[in-house]
């Protein structure tokens, strides 16, 4: 019995496959013409009517698109514009029937979707309905108010018709140009409120206390800020926020701009829906809620000492006359000679080599830690700065000190598991502090060995067997 079933079914798709397959290759189609006589930037509006929710988008000449309905709201500008170019470009593939004497197995009794567009001119287009598509190849049904022929169009005439409200909002949540900001805020529940200010070219730091700012910190944070999109429309007026964690926000960030205006977004709870990972926010000037990415909040739920200035010491390099260093290689001298420069170790003065030399110079023009760890550093033990493994110091030629640093490469044992296909076992931590601040950076191991060499590798010709120090 299952067996003569499976037989019937397979001789109705060789029958319909073969009707279709013959169609398509020996009739001859229509020459293609668009199913609306309108050109895309004569559209004022496109109203979109489905079984359960009506949109309807709007715009003035010149102007961008608009939501009206179900609500008011901006519209995506380039989803806006991709649906009125595919009721502009649509085109009629082929009549299927002249008069049916039923539309209901095209899909249009009553169709799933309505289109209806009025132009600049006032003038509404016959209403396009919208119905199902053909079981074999990629055409859709289609149909004209006041014609009963039923045409066929491309397939993805109808999937582009099939939007929410929420396709086409616009889910940019703020909107400023980085060079516009004068000022960034950063208020936290649980920390001082950082303050940094435009200066210039620079930023710099003014609450808590005042520092230099790390340039390329604040310019990721406000492109963080102006580049976050809504990934979730949760509430556009909500009676109350405080479910979402936002009576009482998290963290808020401000910017203030050249005009005095000023943008911010509050950050609240982590989204309560299962399998969602955004944060709920909402513009401090507008009611709705909406939901970022989880990493829109954590790159601006940072420390002063995460926006400020990481350079542990700054040092013009042709202002250098010697550089001493002591590491486990012991002491010795690199001592500038006119255009060339000397090793001095273990009493013997040899040629250097004026390239490794000027490349260490050079990291001294303007050294940056990864991070500032603290400030002040609060004891060198525990970074192994009370024994560093290396100490340079720049002396000028005035035979003053430019700046001193201490640098140090400790053992950590992992608190976490290690990461599949990492090393198990105690990794390493670079830190550095230096005389110009009482802060301890972290440090790269590449920044660390590159620093911390011993006197062989400076020579013109080094010695065989030389290695950097570990």
């Amino acid at each position: 019995m299952r067996l003569r079933n499976t037989i019937i079914v397979l001789i109705l798709f060789a029958i319909v496959g073969g009707y279709a397959f013959i169609v398509g290759r020996y009739s001859s189609p229509e020459a293609q013409r668009k199913l609306l006589a309108v050109k895309q930037d004569d559209i004022a509006k496109i109203e979109l009517h489905y079984a359960d929710r009506d949109i309807v988008l709007e715009r003035d000449q010149g102007k961008p698109w608009r939501l009206v309905k179900p609500i008011g709201a901006d519209a995506d500008q380039t989803q806006a514009n991709n649906l009125a170019r595919a009721i502009a470009d649509c085109a009629v593939v082929r009549t299927v029937d002249e008069k049916p004497a039923d539309v209901a197995p095209f899909g249009l009794k009553p169709a799933a979707t309505t289109v209806t567009v009025t132009t600049f001119g006032k003038k509404t287009l016959p209403t396009i309905e919208v119905g199902k598509s053909t079981p074999i190849g990629f055409n859709a049904y289609v149909r004209l108010a006041g014609s009963p022929a039923v045409l066929l169009t491309e397939a993805v005439f109808s999937a582009g018709m099939n939007k929410t409200v929420n396709d086409l909002r616009v889910r940019d949540l703020m909107a400023f140009k980085l060079d516009d900001v004068q000022k960034l805020i950063i208020a936290r529940d649980n920390a001082p409120t950082i303050e940094i200010d435009r200066d210039g070219d620079q930023w710099k730091i003014v609450k808590p206390a005042p520092y230099p700012a790390d340039d390329t910190a604040v310019r990721t944070a406000l492109s963080t800020l102006v580049n976050a999109k809504a990934s979730d429309f949760i509430a556009d007026a909500p009676g109350n926020v405080t479910q979402y964690g936002l009576e009482k926000p998290h963290l808020t960030a401000t910017v203030v701009l050249k005009s005095g205006e000023q943008q911010s977004m509050l950050f609240g709870f982590k989204q309560s829906e299962q399998g969602k990972g955004g944060i709920y926010v909402r513009r401090g000037e507008r009611a709705p809620v909406y939901a970022v990415a989880g990493y829109v909040m954590s790159s601006l739920d940072k420390s002063a000492l995460d926006f400020r200035n990481r350079t542990i010491l700054k040092v013009d390099p042709e202002a250098v006359a010697s550089v001493e260093v002591k590491n486990s290689d012991g002491k010795f001298t690199l001592k500038r000679a006119g255009a060339d420069w000397n090793v001095i170790a273990g009493g013997k003065t040899t040629e250097a080599g004026i390239p490794v030399v000027e490349r260490l110079l050079n990291q001294f023009r303007d050294l940056k830690g990864q991070s500032i760890v603290a400030d002040p550093m609060p004891s060198a033990q525990p970074f192994g700065l009370d024994n560093p493994a290396a100490e340079i110091t720049l002396v000028g030629k005035d035979g003053k000190e430019l700046g001193a640093v201490k640098l140090a490469k400790i053992s950590v044992k992992p608190t976490t598991p290690p990461i599949p296909g990492e090393p198990a076992g105690p990794q390493s931590e670079c830190y550095a502090s230096s005389s110009a601040s009482k802060a301890v950076f972290s440090l790269s191991d590449f920044s660390f060995a590159q620093l911390n060499k011993p006197a062989a590798l400076y020579m013109a010709k080094a010695p065989p067997g030389s290695a950097p120090s570990k």
